[in-house]
């Protein structure tokens, strides 16, 4: 918090602090400053260790915050940040602007909930804003089965299209963690997506399978398939099903607990039948080969 005064300046003081639900990578905050008699709200998002790819991430998300305000995207803006944690008692830090809104997960109307989701998409991909070459995080073509599998047969199918073909090679601006637990929405309308950390440039269809494979865990193949061809209308083009089917294939036993802690008691979650919902997405993206 004294970090926090001294970027805002002499006449700042954080009056409040209150931990956000979420935050599985890192620990966000949201502080309250008083400055000269005026009060606002700031987003403090914080590692817990001052390893250098934390480093990295704080100095990547730092850099994109500062080139997606002139693409009038629907980003926080930059305050300032401490990659090496040197000021920050060895947590690298990111101080940030609080954007209005909250995570809300259970739309009277998910088609319009979806279209607006498929509209920031295609804004992100449309922005010209410069990001390093996005990272596979492993080799997707050779995954192990997870011991949850119903069919294993599927994935089976889905490590052979891996190794076997190639996806577009698009490139565009990614988020590169687009999917539901990262937007925020104010009386049904999203106003805002955070967490920019990974942002890349790579093909579209990645953070279209993201979200998708998001889609499917929680609430199932339907809403995945209405959110593609929502984003399809939106740009006007398919979604090539070989980068969808590189998404799908992160999904490992790890999922069925971490996503009720994202959550957070929003809405039930069916972490049981949650690898089943996935292996029918695998299925409805092998189809559109």
């Amino acid at each position: 918090m004294a970090w926090a005064e001294r970027a805002l300046g002499s006449n700042a003081r954080v009056v409040g602090w209150r931990r956000m639900t979420g935050g599985i990578i890192a620990a966000v905050h949201r502080l309250t400053i008083e400055c000269t008699g005026h009060r606002c709200q700031l987003v403090l998002r914080q590692y817990e260790d001052a390893t250098a790819e934390n480093a990295r991430l704080v100095e990547q998300e730092a850099a994109v915050l500062g080139a997606v305000g002139p693409a009038d995207l629907l980003a926080p803006e930059l305050v300032a940040f401490s990659a090496a944690g040197i000021d920050t008692d060895g947590h690298p830090s990111l101080l940030m602007t609080r954007l209005p809104g909250h995570i809300y997960l259970s739309p009277p109307d998910p088609g319009e909930w979806l279209r607006q989701i498929a509209r920031t998409a295609a804004s992100v991909h449309e922005a010209r804003v410069p990001a390093p070459p996005f990272q596979r995080w492993a080799d997707a073509a050779n995954r192990s089965i997870p011991v949850s599998a119903t069919r294993p047969h599927v994935w089976h199918a889905m490590s052979a299209v891996l190794r076997q073909q190639h996806g577009s090679p698009a490139s565009c601006f990614l988020h590169r963690d687009f999917q539901h637990f990262n937007f925020l929405w104010r009386r049904g309308r999203l106003t805002g997506v955070v967490d920019w950390s990974m942002a890349s440039t790579g093909p579209p269809e990645i953070d279209v399978g993201h979200c998708r494979l998001n889609l499917a865990v929680l609430f199932g193949v339907d809403w995945a398939e209405r959110f593609r061809l929502a984003y399809e209308a939106e740009t006007g083009r398919a979604v090539d099903p070989w980068w969808d089917l590189h998404a799908i294939a992160k999904y490992d036993d790890a999922w069925p607990r971490f996503i009720p802690v994202q959550v957070a008691g929003r809405v039930p979650v069916d972490s049981d039948g949650m690898t089943a919902r996935v292996e029918d997405l695998m299925e409805s993206s092998l189809r559109r080969l």
